[in-house]
């Protein structure tokens, strides 16, 4: 049969690798043709995020700098020599950063080009990474797994243009760091969540406020009591490392926290907001929170949320009543990626709509005998996936 080299597990895993890979290499040039690294942006770009100099609140997220100055430290002078010499002579191919993006500037400063293609790598693998685990998340709430295969694929390409206004290497490790938050919780896996968090938390502080969020699916392995008690644990443990942080930058310019409370009322009272475009992928879309966009969602959200489970129902309603006022105050414009808490809502809701369309999409009206009736073009000792096919073909 040909389809049986198709129904190997090992098979499989691999093609699932390999279209995951691909479209995580599409999300993350879109990324990062968009923003890249922050090149020529003094005050929050990579050599000053590498340094620590960065303007407050944008240098408190450090662990992918704190991770790739470690790795860079250890790799012994001889390949890191060798390395430099490749990434700075005339051959476009040993420094295709520098080549395929001409923005990218840092990535040819002799002194961070090394950690500059570092960032990259761990940047793209946290996005790779990232597909893995919130089709996990999806397959926490439903074994539907074509559902939960095809949901993080198009989130993926998405969320190039939910990073408005401005894109981070700390957003994408956001989004993994939410992913396996969700599973821990709802696995029970108290200890792994708290290491968890303290690392979420030194990529980006607002993962503090994430962790209220989890009510619901902690409760799903423990009393309300414990379940209170083991926030109160992480909410002290996100605090903690963020005092720590804050501490560390005390003389950094900025401020702790950006507040555009009056900025933001007067862009969301705005018409011209909501008619906003850019550029994504090479081709102009509409942007944030353009009409287009907000009529795509609430259809998304229509046709997705009476089918949710109770638990992600709840999930979403704590996150709109924490996410939805740090987004006004402290986001810049109509940034969106202010909302993250809200990424594993919006996954959902694409994972059960996929499943309803796909079935939808498949199933055969019954209209009397005649619909049971092999059609000319059917045979009966062809597999079902192929008549469908050939049903939908004639």
């Amino acid at each position: 049969m040909l389809n049986e080299p198709l129904s190997h597990p090992a098979i499989k895993r691999f093609l699932l690798v390999v279209v995951y890979f691909l479209v995580a290499s599409a999300a993350f040039n879109g990324f990062f043709t968009k923003w890249q690294f922050r090149d020529n942006w003094p005050r929050f770009s990579l050599p000053a995020m590498l340094e620590g100099t960065a303007e407050r609140p944008f240098v408190y997220r450090q662990l992918f700098p704190a991770i790739v100055n470690g790795a860079e430290r250890v790799l012994p002078e001889r390949v890191k020599n060798h390395v430099n010499t490749l990434l700075s002579d005339d051959n476009k191919y040993h420094h295709p950063i520098s080549w395929i993006y001409p923005n990218a500037t840092d990535a040819k400063d002799p002194k961070y080009a090394l950690r500059y293609y570092m960032m990259y790598a761990l940047a793209f693998g946290t996005l790779f990474c990232a597909l893995f685990a919130m089709r996990a998340v999806c397959l926490e709430f439903n074994q539907n797994r074509v559902g939960a295969t095809l949901a993080p694929l198009v989130f993926a390409v998405i969320f190039p243009l939910i990073l408005t206004e401005g894109g981070y290497f700390y957003d994408i490790a956001e989004l993994l760091f939410m992913s396996l938050a969700v599973i821990l919780a709802m696995r029970g896996r108290v200890v792994l969540l708290i290491i968890l968090t303290a690392f979420a938390t030194w990529n980006k502080e607002s993962f503090l406020f994430f962790v209220m969020v989890l009510y619901p699916f902690l409760r799903t392995h423990l009393s309300v009591k414990k379940t209170l008690l083991l926030q109160v644990v992480l909410v002290a443990i996100a605090a903690a490392i963020n005092i720590v942080i804050k501490m560390q930058y005390t003389q950094n310019g900025g401020d702790v926290v950006l507040f555009h409370l009056a900025n933001n009322l007067r862009q969301l009272a705005r018409p011209a907001t909501y008619l906003r475009f850019e550029y994504n992928y090479g081709i102009m879309t509409p942007k944030a929170l353009n009409i287009v966009n907000l009529l795509l969602f609430a259809v998304i959200a229509r046709a997705g949320w009476g089918k949710l489970p109770p638990l992600v129902k709840q999930y979403m309603k704590i996150a709109l009543v924490i996410n939805v006022p740090l987004y006004v105050a402290l986001g810049f414009y109509d940034e969106i990626r202010g909302l993250s808490m809200l990424y594993m809502g919006l996954l959902m809701m694409l994972c059960v709509d996929i499943i309803t369309y796909l079935e939808a999409g498949f199933r055969v009206p019954q209209a009397g005998a005649e619909a049971h009736a092999p059609r000319p073009t059917e045979r009966r000792d062809m597999p079902a996936p192929v008549q469908a096919m050939t049903r939908h073909s004639d």
